[in-house]
C-alpha cells in the first residue's frame, strides 16, 4: 500500500471514530437527559401504565335515635363500574352496553361523556347494588366489553324505610347543579346528602375517601399491590329523634295528609318530626324504576315535599294565642276583659261569623271556647304591624334554624309586606285584620314554626332553636356531645303568661278539646280550623270534596305544671282540629308520658322496634292509671337501657 493510499485511510478511520465517539457523545447525553432531567416525569408516566389507581369510597357515618337505635347504616355492595382509565370513546360500545343492561343510550352516553370532559377520578356507576343474579349477569358482560369491571362499596340502608324520611332525607351522586354551585367542593361520582339531615350535615357524615394502587401486567391485570391509603369513615351521630314517638306519629297519621313536629322543652332538641304522605329513602339510592319515579315525584300527593318545614298553612285559632298575647303587652285589654258573642258581628259594613252564640266572656274563656267574636273585637282595636311586631318578638317573623336544608319562612302580614307581596291591592285595610286576627287571611305558618311558638308558650318565654344534632362520635369511638343551641329570653311577663296557660289548660279540660283529655297527663293546647275555600253554610261544607275541606290544627304543651313537651300537628283537609287533630296530640302524650315509662323500647340491637303490639295497647288502655300527673325528670338511662357506646349524651 503506498503512502497516498495509506493517508487516505488514515483519514477515514480518524472520521469514523470522531463520529462513534460523536454518536457515544449523544447517546450519554440522551441518557444523562433522560435520567436526570426527565427522570421524575419518566418515571410518573412508567407507573401510570404500570400502577392503576382506585379510589375506595369512605363509609358514610351511621345515624342513630337519641336512644341509640340505628336508623341509618352501611351495608357492603356490588356496582357493576367502569373505571377512569378505562372509558370508553367509541360511543357504539356504550350505546351497546346500555342495550345490554336495558338502560337509555342516551342517558349513559351523556353519563360516559361528562365523566370524560370532567376528569372523573371515581368509576363511573352503571349498575348499582348487584345480587347474586346481577353478579353473574356482569360476569358475562365483562367479557364482551372488557372496560367493565366490579366494585365493592359502601351503601346506605335506611332502617326505617318512610318512618323518618323527611329527616333523614337521602344520598346520591353529586350532580353537575351542585357542582357548578359549589366549585372546587365536590368531585364528579361522589356520593352526598341530597335532603333532609343527609344533606345538612353532608361535611360531618360523609368521611373522607382512600386510595389502592396497584401493578398490572401488559393486559391490565392486578399482579401485586403497590400502596394502599385506607379510607377515613365519616362521624357517626345521634339524632334527639325518639324512634317511639316517631313511629306513633307516623301510625296515628294513618292516610292523612299533614304533618307534626314535637320538641323537647329542655333545650329544643325535635323528638318527633313526621310529613304525611312519606317516602321510602332507599328508593332513591341507585336508577330509581318508573314506578318509584311514578310514586314519589310526579305523585300529586307531593310526598316528596317536607310539609313540617316547607308547607305554609292558615293557622286558624291557634293564631289567637299571638292576638291575646299582642293586646295583653298593648294594655288593650286585661285577662278580665269581657266581650259578648251573639254567633254573629258586623265590623266595617261586613258580617262575620262565629261558630256558636257563645255570651258573655273573658279571655281564658275565649280562648278555651274559641270564640271567634272575641278576638275579632282584639282584631278591630290592634294594627296588624302591632301583631307583626309581636310575632317577631317572639320568634314567628324568622326561621326556626333547624339543621334542615330549605326550611321556608313564616308569613305574618305587614303593611309593608303587602305593598312588596300584595298582587293588585297594595294598601292594607282595617278590615283584613279582622281576619288575620282569628289566623284566617294572609297568614302562614310552618307546623315547625308553630311548635316552635306554644314551645315559647310552655317555656314560659324562652325562644328556642328546634334541632335534631345531639352528638357525633369519630372513628376512634369518642363520643362528643354537643350544647344546645341558646335559647333567647323575650321578657314574657309572668302575669301574661299566667293568663294564656290557664286559657289553653281550660282548652282540654273544658273547652274544644276536652274530648282529647288524657287521664293523669294535664295537658294544654289550643285547636284551630282553618278554611281552605270559601263556603255558603254547614250544608254547603258537607257536599264539598275532600280536597277542599278545612285542614285541622292543634298545638300546645304537656303537661301543665312543669312542661316538657310540646307540639304542633297538622291535618289536611280534615276538618275540625279538635277533631282530627287534637286525637293526634293525645297519643303522642299517651306515648311519652305513659307507655314510654311502662314499657321502655328494648335494648338497642341494630334494628328499629316495631310498634306496640295491639293486644299491649288493649291491655294499656284496661290498666288504671295513676292520677298524677306524670312528668319525667330521670334521665334516659332509667327509661332505656343505653348501649355501651351512647354514653355522655345528654
Amino acid at each position: 500500500m503506498d503512502l497516498r493510499q495509506r493517508n487516505l485511510l488514515r483519514k477515514r478511520l480518524t472520521t469514523f471514530q470522531a463520529g462513534a465517539w460523536l454518536m457515544v457523545l449523544s447517546l450519554g447525553l440522551v441518557y444523562a437527559w433522560l435520567q436526570v432531567v426527565r427522570r421524575s416525569e419518566l418515571q410518573k408516566l412508567a407507573l401510570s401504565q404500570a400502577v392503576k389507581v382506585r379510589t375506595t369510597p369512605a363509609p358514610r357515618g351511621i345515624i342513630f335515635d337519641r336512644n341509640g337505635h340505628r336508623l341509618v347504616d352501611n351495608r357492603r355492595a356490588h356496582h357493576l363500574v367502569i373505571q377512569q382509565e378505562d372509558l370508553p370513546k367509541d360511543f357504539a360500545q356504550v350505546e351497546s352496553l346500555a342495550g345490554a343492561l336495558e338502560q337509555d343510550p342516551d342517558q349513559l352516553k351523556r353519563r360516559v361523556q361528562l365523566a370524560l370532559s370532567a376528569g372523573m377520578k371515581r368509576s363511573l356507576i352503571v349498575q348499582d347494588n348487584l345480587d347474586d343474579a346481577g353478579l353473574a349477569r356482569a360476569e358475562n358482560l365483562r367479557a364482551r366489553f372488557p372496560f367493565l369491571s366490579i366494585e365493592v362499596a359502601p351503601r346506605r340502608v335506611y332502617q326505617g324505610d318512610e318512618l323518618a324520611a323527611h329527616v333523614l332525607g337521602y344520598v346520591g351522586e353529586v350532580n353537575p347543579q351542585l357542582m357548578s354551585k359549589e366549585p372546587g367542593r365536590y368531585q364528579l361520582g361522589e356520593i352526598v346528602g341530597r335532603s333532609g339531615f343527609e344533606a345538612a350535615r353532608n361535611d360531618v357524615l360523609k368521611g373522607q375517601d382512600g386510595q389502592r394502587k396497584s401493578l398490572v401486567d401488559q393486559l391490565g391485570r392486578e399482579v401485586a399491590l403497590y400502596g394502599l391509603e385506607n379510607s377515613t369513615p365519616g362521624q357517626s351521630v345521634y339524632l334527639t329523634l325518639d324512634s317511639g314517638l316517631q313511629k306513633t306519629m307516623q301510625d296515628a297519621f294513618g292516610e292523612e295528609r299533614g304533618a307534626g313536629v314535637v320538641i323537647d322543652l329542655r333545650d329544643g332538641g325535635i323528638l318527633a318530626l313526621y310529613s304525611s304522605p312519606s317516602f321510602d329513602p332507599n328508593a332513591f339510592l341507585g336508577h330509581m324504576s318508573q314506578e318509584n319515579v311514578d310514586q314519589y315525584v310526579r305523585n300529586p300527593t307531593q310526598p316528596m315535599l317536607d310539609r313540617a318545614t316547607q308547607g305554609l298553612y292558615s293557622p286558624g285559632s291557634t293564631y289567637k294565642l299571638l292576638i291575646a298575647l299582642c293586646a295583653l303587652e298593648k294594655g288593650i285589654i286585661s285577662p278580665e276583659t269581657t266581650f259578648t258573642c251573639h254567633g254573629k258581628k258586623t265590623y266595617y259594613g261586613r258580617e262575620f261569623r262565629c261558630d256558636g252564640v257563645h255570651g258573655t266572656l273573658n279571655l281564658v274563656q275565649a280562648i278555651a271556647r274559641s270564640c271567634d267574636v272575641y278576638f275579632y273585637e282584639l282584631g278591630m282595636r290592634l294594627d296588624v304591624d302591632e301583631i307583626h311586631a309581636t310575632a317577631a318578638k317572639y320568634g314567628l317573623t324568622e326561621l326556626t334554624q333547624v339543621d334542615l336544608p330549605n326550611e321556608l319562612p313564616s308569613r305574618i302580614p305587614s303593611r309593608e309586606w303587602k305593598a312588596k307581596h300584595g298582587r293588585k291591592e297594595k294598601k292594607w285595610y282595617a278590615g283584613e285584620t279582622i281576619s288575620v286576627a282569628i289566623g284566617q287571611g294572609q297568614n302562614g305558618l310552618t307546623p315547625i314554626a308553630l311548635a316552635r311558638f306554644y314551645a315559647m308558650l310552655g317555656a314560659k318565654g324562652k325562644v328556642l332553636t328546634p334541632h335534631l344534632l345531639y352528638a357525633q362520635r369519630d372513628e376512634a369511638g369518642q363520643m362528643k356531645t354537643l350544647p344546645p343551641p341558646k335559647a333567647r329570653e323575650t321578657g314574657l311577663d309572668p302575669k301574661i303568661w299566667a293568663a294564656l296557660d290557664e286559657g289553653l289548660y281550660e282548652v282540654v279540660r273544658s273547652g274544644t278539646a276536652h274530648k282529647s283529655a288524657l287521664p293523669g297527663v294535664a295537658m294544654c293546647g289550643k285547636t284551630g280550623t282553618s278554611q281552605v275555600t270559601a263556603f255558603v253554610d254547614k250544608a254547603h261544607y258537607r257536599t264539598l270534596a275532600k280536597q277542599f275541606r278545612d285542614n285541622a290544627l292543634f298545638a300546645g304543651y304537656a303537661p301543665h305544671e312543669n312542661p316538657q313537651i310540646a307540639w304542633a300537628v297538622v291535618v289536611e283537609n280534615a276538618g275540625f282540629g279538635a277533631d282530627a287533630a287534637a286525637p293526634i296530640a293525645r297519643k303522642l302524650c299517651q306515648y311519652w308520658f305513659l307507655d314510654r315509662l311502662k314499657r321502655p323500647l328494648p335494648a338497642p340491637g341494630g334494628k328499629l322496634p316495631d310498634a306496640f303490639e295491639e293486644a299491649q295497647s288493649e291491655e294499656a288502655e284496661a290498666e288504671p292509671i295513676d292520677k298524677a300527673v306524670i312528668a319525667p325528670e330521670a334521665p334516659a338511662s332509667k327509661v332505656v337501657p343505653k348501649p355501651h357506646d351512647a354514653g355522655g349524651l345528654r
